[in-house]
């Protein structure tokens, strides 16, 4: 019977860490997509306060208790979080996709909603990826920069798993962002090191950016 206990015990503890990390696999998606949690909420039809609930790690109390059922009947419960498509598109989003073809032109072939590789097993996708001859950049628009680590990480797994030429993260012209990407320029400026205003004149001229940036739209 102790043997049991032990076992339940530590389904219990792998359960939680695994909670842990989908957790903050579910927290991080959503930053990266610009996404509020109120916006999350209306989409599965559920209040903001138990969306933030959830992504403090609470309320899944039934999750451990089904892992420490499983472990009582020899089953391991597992957790995991796959890419399975592009997030939820708000008309916030939409619109600054919008904006920034107005402002980038037509020296570019846009594209949009593009998968990030051909394997269908992967089923990430950039925002938009424009092209000329052989160049290719992504965008990723961001409405909200509230978590710069966080927001930034995916789409620079994307970019590399791409292969594309450059990434430029689009954000919102709002006084907030504004101040998010003040206060997170040490975070982000090593994988975004090209300024907003040679990033801008760049692609409006047709030319490949000297590195990965951010314009602001």
């Amino acid at each position: 019977m102790g043997i049991r206990r032990t076992a339940i015990d530590e389904a219990s503890r792998r359960t939680q860490r695994q909670l842990d990390d989908l957790v903050r696999d579910l927290r991080d998606a959503r930053l990266a997509a610009g996404l509020s949690q109120a916006a999350v909420a209306h989409a599965v039809h559920l209040s903001p306060q138990w969306v933030a609930l959830l992504e403090k790690g609470n309320g899944a109390t039934y999750v451990l208790q089904l892992a420490r059922w499983g472990a009582a009947v020899g089953l391991d419960i597992s957790l995991r979080a796959f890419p399975t498509g592009a997030p939820l598109r708000d008309a916030a989003q939409l619109r600054v996709l919008a904006r920034s073809r107005a402002a980038i032109g037509e020296a570019w072939m846009w594209r949009t909603e593009v998968p990030v590789s051909s394997d269908p097993r992967d089923r990430r996708a950039f925002d938009a990826v424009i092209s000329s001859g052989k160049w290719r950049v992504g965008l990723e628009v961001i409405t909200r920069l509230t978590d710069a680590q966080a927001q930034t990480r995916a789409a620079i797994l994307k970019q590399e798993a791409a292969g594309l030429d450059r990434l430029v993260l689009v954000l919102a012209q709002t006084r907030l962002n504004r101040l998010a990407l003040a206060a997170g320029l040490p975070t982000l400026a090593p994988s975004f090191p090209a300024g907003p205003r040679s990033v801008l004149a760049d692609l409006r001229a047709g030319r490949l950016p000297a590195a990965n940036g951010i314009i602001l739209i």
